[in-house]
């Protein structure tokens, strides 16, 4: 009898609180702001990718590593250092010379011959330390040298451009293939200063590209409060129904983060498709295009964990039997003495941050953000668990005073 009775009271509250919810107030102004935060949560996404993957030098290097260290890239790299050598050196006289007088009609068909072999001798040089350290200095520099340029910094001397375009500079794994391949130190001194020469960036979009890039370092941050302002603005004004916005909030920022992962999986493809005239290339460009959008790989998921979490608390903070049942469950170590519900948030805390499954886990702001929501989530649970057993004692007051009546009338 009892057990029926409590059960009867915990439905009607949990009906009281849902009808009080489904009032609403504000309720188109709130989803408005809801899918407003939610376009510019997608806009800041891209921003800090492009901000962190193509204007930071030590991502730019390191992203740069990565590609010689695939077998495509450096095969097509191979095969346009030893184009460069073959245009900018006459390789079939210079054999000519070399070999015997009755031999030297032979000279086009050996150059011709060794082209493959001299091919493979690149991408074997490439893998080298010595060619990867000359890699990485040259994408070093002309990295530094493009965000100089972009960011108009005019105190940085002797920048090196060649015709006011940024250019990269592999002049110098010719020079060494040349000499690996034993041609004449005249003949290599002879290669000309531009052979090797990557145009990186031309000086007639110069102008354009410097003010896209003042507007995405300061967007970069400005995006991020406005995001976190728009979702705060929009809980607050869900007077009455706020657990319902939050879940809304998280439902929007995980649309958010599939939307890049899909975006990311789908358009990439096409992008590839319209950019890639050769077949043979295909590979060097698909792990072009995977490795420089990996850190916009890894926000897409970041975001995604973070709608899913969103939309679990909101869940938990329910009214509904199921998240009763778990705020029950972990009531004891909730509402007892603080260390257990901080020592459990430590240990959360150092679990996540060692194993770092998101990548914004891996920087210190990133983990003051995460601490900051850690603790809020405790003592918003905190918080529920004690009224939940405000509720329970209340129910049972209710239970007996029915009793005490139904005996009186008996």
């Amino acid at each position: 009898m009892d057990s029926e009775l409590v059960e009867e009271v915990d439905i009607t509250v949990s009906q009281t609180t849902e009808t009080a919810e489904s009032a609403k107030p504000h309720s188109l102004a709130v989803h408005l702001l809801i899918v407003l935060a939610a376009v510019v949560l997608l806009v800041t996404a891209v921003n800090v990718w492009v901000d962190r993957a193509a204007l930071n030098t030590d991502n730019w290097v390191d992203a740069s590593d990565q590609l010689l260290a695939e077998p495509t890239v450096r095969e097509a790299i191979s095969v346009y250092v030893v184009d460069q050598l073959y245009t900018n050196v006459d390789v079939s006289a210079q054999l000519g010379d070399l070999l015997p007088g009755d031999l030297s009609g032979l000279s086009g068909a050996l150059a011709s011959a060794l082209r493959n072999p001299a091919t493979d001798a690149v991408d074997r040089l490439l893998a080298t330390d010595q060619v990867a350290a000359i890699w990485s200095d040259a994408n070093r520099i002309a990295h530094q040298t493009i965000v100089n340029i972009l960011e108009d910094d005019t105190r940085v001397e002797a920048l090196s451009t060649s015709g006011g375009n940024v250019t990269l500079d592999l002049r110098e794994v010719v020079v060494q293939l040349a000499a690996d391949l034993g041609l004449p130190g005249s003949v290599v001194d002879r290669i000309p200063a531009d052979a090797g020469q990557v145009t990186i960036v031309e000086s007639s979009r110069l102008e354009d590209l410097q003010t896209a890039v003042t507007f995405v370092q300061w967007a970069s941050w400005l995006l991020f409060f406005v995001v976190i302002g728009i979702y705060a603005g929009a809980i607050l004004l869900a007077d009455g129904w706020r657990r319902v916005a939050t879940r809304a909030a998280g439902i929007s920022i995980l649309i958010v983060g599939l939307l890049v992962l899909a975006g990311l999986r789908f358009g990439g493809d096409r992008l590839l498709d319209s950019v890639v005239d050769k077949e043979s290339n295909r590979g060097a460009a698909e792990a072009v295009w995977r490795i420089g959008s990996q850190l916009l790989h890894d926000i897409g998921w970041s975001i995604t964990w973070v709608g899913l979490i969103i939309i679990l608390g909101a869940v938990i903070a329910g009214p509904t039997a199921i998240a009763k049942s778990i705020r029950r469950f972990i009531a004891p170590a909730f509402v007892g003495g603080p260390g257990v519900r901080w020592g459990i948030g430590a240990a959360i805390f150092l679990i996540m941050v060692v194993w770092a499954p998101l990548p914004a886990l891996t920087n210190w702001f990133g983990i003051l953000v995460f601490a900051a929501i850690l603790a809020a989530c405790i003592e918003g649970l905190r918080g529920l668990c004690l009224a939940d057993r405000a509720e329970v004692v209340d129910e049972r007051i209710d239970v007996e005073l029915v009793e005490v009546e139904s005996s009186g009338a008996g």
